[in-house]
């Protein structure tokens, strides 16, 4: 078998074919770089006031858009603040304003929560679900009473003396609950909680300074708006001039500067830009020396495989892989080739041609033709070797018959021994 023949020089791609290659190659680093761009791009951005917990404007069952309406309705104005300088401008805008406070994340550190209790006095607090460092700053004499488990709402209790959870009469069983130290008010008792030494905890507690903690957040929340005696307590509490100031802390006050000096800060001021200079000479080297310079040239081989080599190794791969219907349809796929060869049908006739024409020829019963040329069934060794004989016995059996009428094909016709050697393997292309 030769080598096939040399191939003309590629062309040199043009400048569209060149930025089309370009892009199949680097499409999948821009894919890359916008997944990161997309799962970066939420904490780079501000955070959104509407879905922060109690948003003024957040419909979310954890928003506080309801009790704000709520207030409005009453012609209570709503002032949001989202940081502390916003916070205290509001609050020195309006004296007597109360200020509801919400931090769960602890978004406000210990010098802010110090600066909003010299500017907001202790009257005018109402905090919502506060942890141990805003009770420390801006409640004095409360402490932590654990969670309150779920349950049978809470009802005000007969020591109750503050007239708006008398009003509220109940509130849902869930958050945290409060004690209070003498002079202050607690409402709505936690049931098993009056055994210890500071008495009861309460899911609402008014401190001896007047300021308000609000055990469970969806006492203005949306969700919890319209349970229980919740719309009462919310509006009693926040209801008591024309004007509340809405302090959801955010990240705008998480302090940067905070904290000890990492590596970075450490490092010189020029090691920032020579990292940038070194960075984009690496990117540069490697579109230099990573690109492919043209396509792959195709050379002849300069050398000839007889096509008997070619059939002895192909049979002995068959042979140590145990591939025994493959090589009998190899050489099924050589005999069909050599019989329509022999009874000049051309190399593309089909299966159902050469079998009516060797049973028509050799005066044999298509169905045993049909059979001998069906090699799906062998699976081993010994019915390969049956299966060759059959084929080759077949083979024998036509030229007989075409030499006996005087029409068998001359030499010059017949394939040589190489070219039948060199059959195709795939046989499942021609059947039927």
């Amino acid at each position: 078998m030769t080598a096939a023949p040399a191939r003309p020089a590629p062309a040199v791609p043009t400048a569209g074919q060149a930025a089309r290659r370009w892009w199949r190659a680097a499409w999948i680093w821009f894919a890359l770089a916008a997944l990161l761009l997309l799962v970066a791009l939420p904490s780079v951005l501000r955070q959104d006031t509407a879905a922060r917990p109690l948003g003024t404007d957040s419909a979310r069952p954890d928003g506080g858009r309801a009790v704000v309406r709520v207030l409005a309705r009453h012609g209570i104005t709503v002032h949001p603040a989202d940081s502390l300088p916003e916070a205290l401008a509001l609050a020195a805008e309006h004296p007597g304003a109360p200020v509801l406070f919400h931090d769960p994340a602890g978004h406000l550190p210990a010098e802010g929560l110090e600066r909003l209790a010299g500017a907001v006095g202790p009257e005018r607090r109402v905090l919502v679900e506060p942890g141990l460092p805003v009770l420390q700053a801006l409640a004095a004499g409360v402490s932590q009473g654990g969670l309150v488990p779920e349950g049978e709402p809470l009802a005000a209790g007969r020591q109750c003396r503050w007239a708006a959870a008398a009003e509220a009469r109940t509130v849902a069983a869930a958050g945290r609950s409060y004690r209070t130290e003498a002079g202050g008010q607690g409402c709505f008792p936690v049931p098993g909680t009056g055994d210890g030494p500071s008495g009861a905890a309460h899911a609402v507690v008014a401190s001896a300074e007047g300021t308000v903690v609000l055990g469970h957040r969806d006492m203005v929340a949306n969700a919890g708006a319209g349970d229980e005696g919740h719309a009462v307590l919310s509006l009693w509490t926040l209801g008591r001039g024309q004007d509340v100031i809405w302090y959801l802390p955010s990240l705008a006050d998480v302090p940067v500067d905070g904290g000890p000096p990492t590596p970075d800060r450490l490092l010189p001021d020029w090691v920032r830009p020579a990292g940038a200079w070194l960075l984009v000479c690496l990117l540069v080297l490697l579109l230099w020396r990573g690109r492919r310079h043209g396509p792959l040239a195709v050379e002849p081989l300069p050398v000839i495989v007889p096509a008997s080599e070619t059939a002895v190794g192909r049979a002995r791969l068959y042979e140590r892989s145990g591939q025994h219907r493959a090589a009998a349809r190899a050489l099924r796929s050589a005999t069909l080739m050599r019989l329509a060869s022999t009874l000049r049908l051309g190399p593309a006739a089909p299966v159902g041609a050469v079998v009516a024409a060797v049973s028509r020829s050799a005066g044999l019963d298509a169905g045993r033709v049909g059979s001998v040329l069906d090699v799906d069934d062998v699976s081993s060794g010994r019915d390969l070797v049956a299966a060759a004989a059959a084929l080759q016995d077949l083979e024998d059996e036509i030229h007989r018959s075409l030499q006996a009428t005087g029409t068998a094909p001359d030499a010059a016709s017949s394939p040589t021994p190489d070219a039948a050697a060199d059959a195709p393997s795939d046989a499942d292309e021609r059947t039927p």
